[in-house]
């Protein structure tokens, strides 16, 4: 490791959308000192919303089959004692992390407040469960864990993804080859991560109908190989002239592919997720769908016709209470009965002045 005046090791694993969230921890650092290192930590699949970032000096991966490959996990945590670093900072804060955090010496440990944490961290930092003002609170938890290292140095909080002059030209030249020159289409994030985050596809097809009419772009869906059979199914119940918009051979094929796409697309809309978050890191319009499940506070800071979502919680406050989602998440017929109370028509026109928005901008 390169000698600096300070060096760092931020952990977070998992999610894409966690992952690139984190990635502000780093970029705040290097605004606040530039001559600080930085490593990173992150799982495999995750690794595409933070390549190129320039605001990391290594990431450092945890592979997946840690999960069950424990002598791969001795071996990843036997290395992590060769290092030091002045701070490491756990975004994460479940059990692999916090064996990181053990294993790796540090003058000083940062992470979330529980009841293990005083033996894991020399600073644990009590997250904010009620959102106060406008930023969504997985940032502003996340620049907690920056207060012990940084003070109240103001903080910046636009999220970025590095793509290359080749993949944007790459993404331009594939879309030309199908929707003609410079013409633009709508990305859809039609399926959630899991189907208790997934918008009923008779509702996603009815707002679809909606935009083409609006609109008269063509759509792009974002999904797996794996999922085409449930795509096939939301096409299936779109009207004859929507069905005909939309663009099977555009669909990315690696999350590489879907940011080259989206970046040249007019707006990204659907299911919430990382499709919606990485959307937001190019500076896209998104309009996200959120589960009855999540709550809208840590993950949604709204801007007027450019970053806009609904939840159930909107049109009906009392039926949902976010402390008991683990149990309604065990119910999926609950999930079900509160999505389908989330009707098109309650939000149709915020729907169709985004699109009207989108397009004039």
């Amino acid at each position: 490791m390169k000698k600096t005046d300070v060096s760092v090791l931020v952990i977070q694993q998992k999610m894409i959308g966690d992952v690139l969230i984190s990635s502000l921890i780093c970029k705040n650092l290097k605004l606040w000192k530039p001559g600080i290192r930085i490593d990173f930590v992150a799982n495999r699949h995750t690794l595409d919303v933070i390549r190129n970032n320039p605001y990391l000096d290594e990431i450092i991966v945890f592979e997946d089959r840690f999960k069950n490959d424990k002598w791969g996990l001795l071996q990843f945590l036997l290395r992590c004692r060769k290092k030091r670093y002045d701070y490491v900072i756990d975004a994460y804060g479940k059990l692999e992390s916090l064996l990181i955090c053990l294993f790796t010496p540090a003058s000083h440990k940062i992470g979330y407040k529980k009841i293990h944490s005083f033996f894991v961290y020399s600073h644990s930092i009590k997250r904010e469960k009620t959102r106060k003002g406008e930023l969504q609170l997985s940032i502003k938890n996340r620049f907690q864990l920056l207060e012990p290292i940084m003070g109240d140095f103001t903080k910046n909080t636009e999220v970025e993804i590095h793509l290359t002059p080749d993949e944007i030209a790459t993404g331009r030249a594939r879309l030309d080859s199908v929707l003609g020159k410079e013409n633009q289409a709508i990305m859809v994030s039609a399926l959630g991560s899991n189907k208790n985050k997934t918008y009923p596809f008779e509702y996603m097809a009815q707002l679809m109908d909606t935009a083409f009419q609006t609109t008269q772009l063509p759509f792009i869906l974002n999904y797996r190989p794996d999922q085409e059979g449930q795509i096939d199914q939301l096409i299936d119940q779109l009207q004859p002239t929507t069905q005909k918009a939309v663009m099977k051979s555009l669909t990315p094929n690696s999350l590489r592919d879907y940011m080259a796409t989206a970046y040249h697309c007019m707006a990204v809309v659907g299911n919430e997720g990382g499709a919606i978050n990485v959307a937001k890191a190019l500076n896209k319009p998104t309009f996200a769908i959120f589960s009855p499940l999540i709550d809208p506070s840590g993950w949604h800071t709204g801007i007027h016709h450019k970053c806009m979502a609904v939840h159930l919680q909107t049109f009906f406050p009392h039926k949902i209470n976010h402390k008991d989602h683990r149990k309604i998440a065990k119910d999926p017929m609950k999930v079900t009965e509160l999505y389908k109370m989330l009707k098109p028509e309650l939000f149709k026109k915020q729907w169709i002045d985004f699109l009207k928005s989108s397009i004039y901008n």
